[in-house]
């Protein structure tokens, strides 16, 4: 199989890349630049993986149409992070940063039959829907960044039925894992952990979240590439948890014993959000369960965060002596 992939160096993109690549398959990643993932950079100068450079607007049709020719799956996983605080603002970035930007890409592509396979986002169905949230269930976005995914997922709908290809939309859940760096729940509780720090948590902290491990990402990505599946789906775990239990569990699994903490928030008290995916459709399509438990995903990462920490302290103390 070839693939052509945005996103490949990013935090589920670089995972997604090593198994890719362990599978024989063929790679060419688009973009700007590798991404921030030092293993995605090897593997390119390495020569396992392709590297079409290219402006992340895609604009560049003479440049993008001979890497795209005989692809058989386009893996759109690219995510351009808006910079602007206002929400109008940034969805006017995300139009322009993520939504535009695929949709000339889908053009490029013009030719051939592909399969194009979106990472999108539970967010989608919004904070309020009931749960668990079905594929069924009409989707309330309210962020700009859900609201750019949607966008994204109806554009590859539109453009796959004119062209005869397959869409394949995941709606990935709250992923977590080794190599997660942004500023999301785990990461900032097991750094605070780490660091002797109690989690600091918003309001009583009885939101719910499904927490899906990479791994499993990767998993249920493979699959929906293996068996050219399409439709959307929702790539969880099917459990939730709220953020107060889970940072009582990565304060436990760090070895630290300072309770969470609590900071006053300001939002319409509508009651905690709950979103918490319905798998049975990933199950059925795709042949897909998540099989890691959150402590034994969480007791991972912690040591990754551990090895990153003693890499760069031992770094430190080499370029002192």
């Amino acid at each position: 199989m070839r693939v052509v992939m945005t996103g490949g160096g990013g935090f589920i993109g670089s995972h997604l890349l090593a198994r890719l690549v362990g599978a024989g398959m063929d790679v060419t990643l688009v973009g700007s630049s590798t991404g921030k993932s030092r293993y995605t950079a090897s593997l390119v100068a390495a020569g396992a993986v392709r590297f079409l450079r290219c402006d992340d607007g895609f604009g560049e049709d003479d440049v993008l149409r001979p890497a795209l020719a005989d692809a058989d799956a386009l893996l759109l996983l690219g995510y351009v992070m808006p910079s602007a605080l206002s929400p109008a603002r940034r969805l006017s970035e995300e139009l322009i940063q993520n939504v535009a930007p695929l949709v000339r890409l889908l053009r490029a592509a013009e030719g051939g039959t592909r399969q194009v396979l979106f990472a999108s986002s539970v967010g989608v169905y919004g904070s309020r829907a009931s749960a668990p949230v079905s594929e069924t269930d009409a989707p309330r976005p309210e962020t700009p960044f859900a609201i750019a995914k949607l966008a994204s997922e109806e554009s590859i709908e539109i453009v796959c039925a004119e062209a005869g290809w397959t869409p394949s939309i995941l709606r990935y859940a709250t992923v977590y894992g080794p190599g997660e760096t942004v500023g999301r729940a785990i990461p900032n509780f097991i750094r605070a952990a780490l660091d002797g720090h109690p989690a600091v948590i918003d309001g009583a902290g009885l939101d719910e979240h499904d927490y899906v491990h990479v791994a499993d990402v990767v998993d249920a990505t493979m699959s929906t590439l293996r068996r050219r599946a399409a439709g959307v789906f929702n790539i969880g775990s099917g459990i939730g948890t709220s953020t107060l239990d889970l940072a009582r569990l990565v304060g436990r699994l760090a070895g630290a014993e300072a309770e969470p903490i609590s900071r006053r928030v300001n939002r319409p008290s509508a009651g905690p959000v709950r979103v918490v995916c319905a798998t049975e459709l990933a199950r059925r399509d795709l042949g897909f369960s998540a099989s890691r438990s959150l402590a034994d995903g969480i007791t991972e990462e912690i040591g990754w965060f551990r090895s990153a920490l003693d890499f760069a302290g031992r770094t430190m103390l080499a370029a002192s002596a």
